[in-house]
C-alpha cells in the first residue's frame, strides 16, 4: 500500500495525512468512500452465522421501548418486518472472504492494532443506543440508510452510563452533529467520541472496523505470564529464596523485606533479559482470540506458494516473526521474506523456493496447521 498516495476511501487523503491530521484526533465524513459496495455477507448468511457457537454474536431489541440483550448462539431471529431490533456479528472476516478483503483496506493501520470487521444488520429504527467506544473505529454503510449522531466526551454527554439497561448506554446524549450514511459512505470516529446509529427503513446494514486499545494493567498481566514460562532450559541462572541471617520473630505475619525485594528483583530480572519483552508482546499480540479455531492442512508442494488463513495473525520486529502466539527469531533473507509474507500476507512459489531448509521445514508445519494455505 502507497501510504502517501491520496484515495477515495479517506476522502482524498493519503493514508499519511489521515493518520496526522484525524486518526485519535477528530471524526472525518467520507462521502462515497467506496462507491458500488456490496454487503460482505446477507442478511440470510449473516442469520446462518449467527447460530453458530464458533461465531461471536449479539441480538439487541428496543421492543415497547425496552432494551434488551442476548449473546449469541442466535437460534431465531424477530421478524426481518419488525421494527427497532439488531444482529451484531464480530469477527466477521475469520468466516466471510469478503469481509476479510474489506478489512484488508485499513492496513496502513500497524497490524498490531487492528482488530476486526463488525457487521451489524438492522430492521427500522434499530441500534444499539447512545454509547461510546474506547477505540477507533471506521463506520462504513454496505446496504440501507443510517442516521449517525455524534458528540465529543465532556461536550455532549458527561460518559455517565444508565444502570437499568442490560446495554452500555449513555443517561445523556446531546449529539453536536448528525449525518445519514448511505451505501458506500463511511464515518469515522475517535476514541472517547459518543455516537449513536439509527436504521432508517429496513435492511441497513453497517460495517465496523474496529481496533486492539489494551490496558496496561491487562497488558502488564498477560507479559508477565508469557515472560516467567519456562525456557528449554528450564531454570538455569535462576535461584530459590533462602535466607540463611533470618532472626527469630514474634511478628510471623509480617512479610520479610527481604523477600519483598527478591520478589522484585525476580520481575525486573525476567523483564530485563535480552529481548524477552519484546518476545512477550509478540506473541501476546497475535495470540488467537478464543474462538479461532484452525483446519488441519497438508505440507507444500513444490513450486507452491503460500497466504495467511484469514484467522491468522503475524507480525514481526527487528529479531522475531510471531505467528499465532508463537515466536521464532529469523534473520538474514529467511527474516527478509517471513517479514514479506507477514505484510503482504502471501509469498509467490518462487520466493517460498528461496527460503532455508529450516525455514521452508517450519513453513510446512504452519501448512499442517492451517495457519498457511496454499495457492
Amino acid at each position: 500500500m502507497d501510504i502517501e498516495q491520496k484515495t477515495p476511501l479517506l476522502g482524498g487523503l493519503s493514508p499519511e495525512q489521515f493518520m496526522r491530521r484525524h486518526w485519535q484526533r477528530k471524526p472525518l465524513l467520507v462521502r462515497q468512500a467506496l462507491p458500488g459496495i456490496q454487503p460482505p455477507a446477507s442478511r440470510a448468511e449473516l442469520a446462518q452465522l449467527a447460530t453458530s457457537e464458533d461465531v461471536e454474536s449479539r441480538l439487541v431489541t428496543q421492543f415497547d421501548d425496552r432494551w434488551a440483550l442476548r449473546h449469541g448462539p442466535v437460534a431465531k431471529l424477530p421478524p426481518w418486518s419488525k421494527p427497532r431490533w439488531t444482529l451484531l456479528v464480530q469477527g466477521l472476516d475469520l468466516h466471510v472472504p469478503a469481509a476479510r478483503a474489506l478489512l484488508e483496506r485499513f492496513r496502513f493501520v500497524p497490524e498490531a492494532r487492528l482488530d476486526d470487521l463488525m457487521v451489524s444488520y438492522a430492521s427500522d429504527g434499530g441500534g444499539v443506543g447512545p454509547h461510546f467506544d474506547s477505540y477507533d473505529v471506521f463506520l462504513i454503510q454496505v446496504a440501507g440508510k443510517r442516521q449517525w449522531r455524534i458528540g465529543r466526551m465532556g461536550v455532549s454527554t458527561t460518559g455517565e452510563l444508565r444502570q437499568d439497561v442490560p446495554v452500555k448506554l449513555l443517561t445523556e446524549f446531546n449529539p453536536e452533529q448528525e449525518f445519514v450514511l448511505e451505501p458506500g459512505d463511511m464515518l469515522y470516529l475517535p476514541p472517547g467520541w459518543a455516537h449513536d446509529g439509527i436504521a432508517v427503513g429496513g435492511d441497513c446494514m453497517t460495517a465496523s472496523v474496529g481496533f486492539r486499545t489494551p490496558w496496561g494493567r491487562e497488558l502488564a498481566n498477560e507479559l508477565l505470564v508469557r515472560l516467567t514460562e519456562e525456557e528449554e532450559d528450564g531454570h538455569r541462572g535462576d535461584r530459590m529464596y533462602c535466607d540463611p541471617r533470618q532472626e527469630a520473630t514474634q511478628a510471623p505475619a509480617l512479610i520479610p523485606p527481604a523477600l519483598q525485594q527478591f520478589a522484585r528483583d525476580a520481575v525486573l530480572k525476567a523483564a530485563n533479559a535480552p529481548l524477552a519483552l519484546e518476545r512477550a508482546l509478540g506473541e501476546a499480540l497475535t495470540e488467537p482470540k478464543p474462538r479461532v479455531f484452525f483446519d488441519a492442512g497438508r505440507p507444500l508442494r513444490p513450486g507452491e506458494g503460500v497466504r495467511l488463513s484469514p484467522r491468522s495473525r503475524m507480525m514481526y520486529d527487528r529479531a522475531h516473526v510471531f505467528i499465532n502466539g508463537e515466536s521464532f527469531r529469523a534473520g538474514g533473507r529467511d527474516a527478509t521474506l517471513m517479514r514479506r509474507l507477514a505484510d503482504r500476507r502471501r509469498l509467490a512459489g518462487a520466493e517460498v523456493a528461496r527460503l532455508s531448509e529450516g525455514a521452508r521445514e517450519l513453513l510446512d508445519q504452519w501448512a499442517e496447521d492451517g495457519w498457511v494455505l496454499a495457492e
